[in-house]
């Protein structure tokens, strides 16, 4: 079945903003009355602000962990920029972020028709471990990504959701610290079975209401990863077709392929595929 994007979007984003907005508000409450209610004054504040285009420079170096490229990273990401700028693909800022991890991405498209690019990308592209196409088929597939997302209030629920975006890093943290206990995995796995226990413990102990809630957050594990899949293969689709269009698609496969990434045969082949279009010769029929 295929589910609307908007769908997908509040089954990933509402609970992420619940958690959030509930977690802010036991903060406040920790504090005392009056330091309370200013800092909770102000982060809406800070989330209007966000909202109505303000702030978006501080925003997107605090939210990604980034800076402003310097005067020499930019003039190696300058002609990448300018054989985007040919291809119809507008940049006006560059970030690059303060530090790359394994799973940094390589770059990534936020706010107003600004990037935010790895260390590793402005080294390689200025040691010609890539090339200038390259590094455009890299640029062009994020904010192709960015396009097929099609974010309302980037910025503002970003920053609106980090407080669970906080909380999943450290239970991913904790999870990852005690993965190498044998029934950590099996207590996951069977995490459905435990669910439905306390759903129905519950509701034949006359306590409804707390099982509900116990078996929803149980529920919530498996249909936010699931819609989180679905979201990530269609951006990846549509990213793929913003990079073909801009005759980058054959550029990109070659990349992927030359790191290592993992790639299905049908994403080669519809990259690749322009190539195999463009060399086959065309028939032109002469009247005479």
């Amino acid at each position: 079945m295929r589910f609307p994007m908007t769908v997908l979007r509040v089954v990933t984003l509402g609970p992420a903003l619940l958690v959030s907005f509930v977690l802010t508000v036991v903060v406040c409450a920790l504090l005392r009355p009056a330091l309370g209610l200013v800092v909770f004054m102000a982060a809406g504040g800070v989330l209007v602000a966000l909202a109505l285009g303000q702030l978006q420079q501080p925003a997107i170096a605090v939210l990604t962990s980034s800076r402003p490229a310097t005067e020499a990273e930019f003039r190696v990401m300058a002609p990448v920029l300018v054989e985007l700028a040919g291809r119809g693909v507008d940049i006006a800022a560059v970030f690059v972020r303060r530090v790359q991890r394994p799973s940094t991405p390589v770059a990534g498209a936020i706010g107003r028709g600004t990037v935010v690019v790895s260390p590793g990308l402005v080294d390689a592209t200025y040691r010609g471990g890539v090339t200038r196409a390259e590094a455009a088929a890299a640029l062009a597939h994020a904010v192709g990504r960015h396009q097929a997302l099609r974010p309302r209030l980037e910025l503002a629920m970003l920053a609106a959701t980090t407080p669970w975006w906080v909380v999943v890093a450290t239970f991913r943290g904790v999870g990852r610290a005690f993965a190498w206990l044998p029934f950590m995995r099996l207590a996951w796995t069977l995490r459905g079975v435990v669910g439905v226990i306390c759903v129905v413990q519950s509701v034949a102990e006359g306590r409804a209401a707390p099982g509900l809630l116990g078996g929803a957050v149980v529920a919530l594990t498996y249909l936010v990863p699931a819609a989180g899949r679905r979201i990530e293969l269609r951006v990846e689709v549509e990213a793929d077709r913003f990079v073909l269009a801009r005759g980058l698609g054959p550029v990109l496969a070659g990349l992927l392929r030359r790191f290592g990434h993992p790639m299905t045969l049908e994403r080669m082949r519809q990259l690749e595929a322009v190539v195999e279009q463009r060399q086959r010769p065309r028939l032109h029929l002469v009247h005479g």
